[in-house]
């Protein structure tokens, strides 16, 4: 049977080219490339959505934390597979959220997610692996929109580790590659190819064991 795999994250899942702002291709964004190393078997279920949060909903951009938007995929498709790579939009300075405060809104997502699936008689629960945000390189166009944000993005790695390894979730680390060119922001091609060679490791490691 064919796998299902719901990458449900950020701009950086949607594929966001930091140079022209539009997306990326099926070629280049790593959700794409996941699907192609995978191979026959698998079906990468691409959940991106530009602005996506743990814990408050961006002003002017409707309802987009993570909380309200992961339901209906959970509803719509036999998951094998989650991955969960938000929290960048978190540390933006106007919401003033500590490292623990965006943590905590990736456990409850995580907590939630089980009661979805413990409440249910017929679905099997997922394995979900949490991606942490990469080391977020503070650059002029984003100086004020992300001031402080890149001491924070390496200790929300850290606590996400523990938040993982404690709801007994998969955990993939992004601080080591690091965000070279473009905005400091969001993953640029090799980046891309670098996180889908990543993710796709752990998922056949996984199924060895």
């Amino acid at each position: 049977m064919t796998k299902n795999i719901l990458c449900f994250g950020d701009s950086n899942t949607w594929g966001l080219n930091p140079t022209t702002g539009k997306r990326f291709d099926e070629n280049t964004r790593w959700t794409s490339l996941l699907n192609k190393k995978l191979g026959v078997g698998f079906n990468v279920i691409e959940a991106g959505q530009p602005n996506r949060t743990l814990v408050h909903n961006p002003p002017f951009d409707g309802v987009l934390s993570g909380i309200s938007y992961l339901k209906p995929y959970l509803d719509k498709h036999e998951l094998d597979f989650i991955i969960i790579v938000l929290g960048t939009n978190d540390l933006k300075k106007r919401f003033n959220l500590t490292p623990s405060s965006i943590a905590d809104g990736l456990n409850n997502l995580i907590s939630l997610t089980h009661s979805h699936y413990e409440q249910s008689n017929t679905l099997k629960a997922p394995k979900i692996i949490i991606v942490s945000p990469p080391k977020i390189r503070i650059t002029e166009q984003y100086s004020c929109i992300y001031e402080g944000a890149d001491i924070k993005s390496v200790i929300l790695g850290n606590i996400f580790k523990h938040v993982a390894v404690n709801n007994k979730c998969e955990f993939i680390d992004l601080s080591t590659i690091n965000l070279c060119d473009g905005d400091g922001i969001h993953f640029g091609p090799n980046e891309h190819l670098a996180i889908s060679c990543k993710i796709a490791t752990v998922i056949y490691d996984l199924f060895d064991n």
